[in-house]
């Protein structure tokens, strides 16, 4: 009788990136042997999360969520979009497709606009401002702490291992990993180890050139009486603060900001002096922006903010994760039958974190609502947009065609999770008018 080894993986890391990892290896290859390692004493970030408008689309398809059982334990509030107090005015970035309008009772074909409008026009967009009435629309908030809940119960339901335990050492030989603290064993190992990323000591590709921001001050205050179905994204003296309201009677808030514009300590007055409270009950977050040269090497992968990071601009972390741990599980379950694969993913996750870094990038070199030397200085920082990327061609076509974009090329690859429509909606939001575009342009050429 032939034995057929059976494949055992251990993720190291027990936050968002761990738990979804582990769940997502044991949907996709059932036989797979699973083990989760946890430090006790390693606390996790729990800052709460938002989505985009993939996630639940995601969660269905690679852990075979129930959409009734996760929505009675989490309690989540679906999310329609953000609104951004950037730029000039005030605009909605929502999930929903932004140019396919009725104007003045006429249907308009995809692809067709007029300037400056989106307030009201698309069915997101009207329940953002209390207009109309919606369901699901695949993003959501999420309590932090109840997700994680869900997310253990539900990997022990699939029996996946929990072993609580502090690495200590990694034996190798060459790129691989044989055991861990000379006791745990297995084929391959995913680090969820957040910023630490301890079983990995591949070089650091920094994004702090162009993302500045390092720093967030996390606080909860109480939800107001409604309950806003959106993220609130809002312009600060050296960086920009997340409002995020959540069904357990809280909202989420973040000040996110760059230490070599201002301190812990001024960025906390300049939160009191914003909410008019004291605030005393506060964490504050450090991190660094950026990715890892290489996610897979030998038998160990990064992924999380083990892997990389970008923002919390855009609530893009969750996303990452799940299309890290899909196509990893993809290549485990199928092999890398022509050698091949391993490198072919690397050099996605990185095109992958790259437009992340592009897109959220243009939030901030296109903001002139405030007149200070961290917004003035975001201002010269387009030179960072890649010239040969999705950014700056959807850019380039933009400030020469306005938002008509009937006869664009697509760019609906999978390595731009925002289609084109997201980047015509930053750009359109960012850069109104026609004097706006012919302003920028000028200073590109």
């Amino acid at each position: 009788m032939l034995l057929i080894k059976r494949m055992n993986v251990t993720v190291v890391g027990a936050g968002s990136a761990g738990l979804l990892s582990a769940l997502v290896l044991k949907h996709k290859i059932p036989n797979c042997i699973v083990t989760v390692i946890r430090d006790p004493n390693e606390p996790v970030i729990g800052v709460g999360e938002a989505t985009v408008g993939s996630f639940m689309k995601m969660l269905n398809e690679d852990l075979g969520l129930n959409m009734d059982y996760f929505v009675e334990k989490v309690k989540p509030v679906i999310k329609y979009g953000v609104l951004y107090e950037f730029g000039k005015n005030d605009f909605h970035y929502t999930f929903d497709n932004a140019f396919d309008f009725q104007s003045n009772d006429k249907s308009l074909p995809q692809g067709f606009d007029f300037e400056g409008g989106n307030y009201g026009y698309t069915e997101y967009s009207k329940i953002m401002m209390n207009k109309g009435k919606g369901e699901y629309s695949g993003a959501v908030h999420v309590d932090n702490k109840l997700f994680l809940e869900y997310l253990e119960n539900m990997a022990l339901e699939k029996n996946i291992i929990f072993i609580d335990d502090k690495i200590e050492s990694i034996q190798k030989k060459d790129d691989i990993i044989i055991s861990l603290n000379d006791k745990y064993y297995a084929d391959y190992f995913i680090d969820c180890s957040g910023f630490k990323s301890i079983l990995s000591d591949e070089k650091y590709v920094s994004y702090s050139d162009s993302l500045v921001n390092d720093r967030a001050i996390f606080f909860r205050t109480k939800t107001k009486e409604k309950i806003r179905p959106y993220s609130h994204a809002i312009t600060m003296n050296s960086g920009w603060l997340w409002v995020v309201d959540h069904s357990q009677g809280y909202s989420g808030n973040g000040y996110v900001f760059s230490s070599k514009y201002i301190t812990d300590e001024e960025a906390l007055k300049e939160l009191e002096e914003k909410y008019k409270m004291k605030i005393k009950d506060y964490k504050t977050i450090p991190f660094k922006t950026g990715r890892k040269e290489r996610h897979w090497v030998g038998n160990v992968i990064t992924i999380g903010n083990a892997d990389g990071f970008v923002e919390p601009l855009e609530a893009t972390s969750l996303m990452t994760i799940l299309q890290s741990i899909r196509l990893t599980s993809t290549v485990l379950e199928y092999g890398d039958k022509k050698g091949d694969l391993i490198e072919r993913y690397n050099k996605f996750i990185n095109e992958l974190y790259d437009t992340i870094r592009d897109f959220i990038l243009i939030h901030f070199c296109f903001n002139d609502r405030l007149d200070t030397i961290y917004w003035r200085d975001y201002l010269k920082r387009i030179d960072k947009l890649p010239k040969d990327g999705i950014g700056y061609g959807v850019l380039d076509y933009y400030l020469k065609n306005n938002t008509h974009i009937l006869f664009t090329n697509k760019y609906y690859e999978d390595i731009n999770p925002f289609s084109l429509d997201g980047w015509f909606q930053m750009y359109r939001g960012l850069i109104p008018t026609e004097k706006d575009r012919k302003k920028i342009l000028e200073g590109l050429k």
